[in-house]
């Protein structure tokens, strides 16, 4: 299950005003599970995370947290996180979706990469 989050460490306003493109990629391309779900992923520093829904998907550094809930995948609200956002009943769904992770060495991606692609969809 993911959930956007606020976070003043990850805060996609201040990345934007202040940071770099590498900075926004560092602070925002992240996402926070639980140790025991990281240890049934297999996961270990080198890999990254592959988060999925039935439309879209988005590669993310991954980050022991104990205070996140087994099951349950964190992300700070993002142009990552937004990927993975549903519409349901005419709503946006930024809490409460459900996802599949998965360990994978592919590298994160690029906010260019994710801006290029909403701009082919125009």
């Amino acid at each position: 299950m993911l959930n956007s989050i606020r976070r003043i460490d990850n805060d996609q306003v201040k990345e934007h005003a202040f940071g770099t493109e590498q900075s926004l990629e560092e602070k925002l391309a992240i996402c926070f599970i639980n140790p025991k779900d990281f240890e049934k992923l297999n996961l270990v520093s080198s890999l990254h995370i592959k988060i999925s829904n039935k439309e879209k998907h988005v590669i993310v550094k991954v980050e022991k947290d104990d205070d996140v809930p087994d099951g349950t995948v964190l992300m700070p609200v993002s142009i990552w996180s937004n990927r993975l956002s549903v519409v349901q009943n005419n709503e946006i769904l930024y809490k409460n979706i459900v996802v599949n992770m998965e360990a994978t060495r592919e590298p994160i991606m690029k906010f260019e990469e994710i801006i290029q692609e909403l701009m082919v969809k125009k």
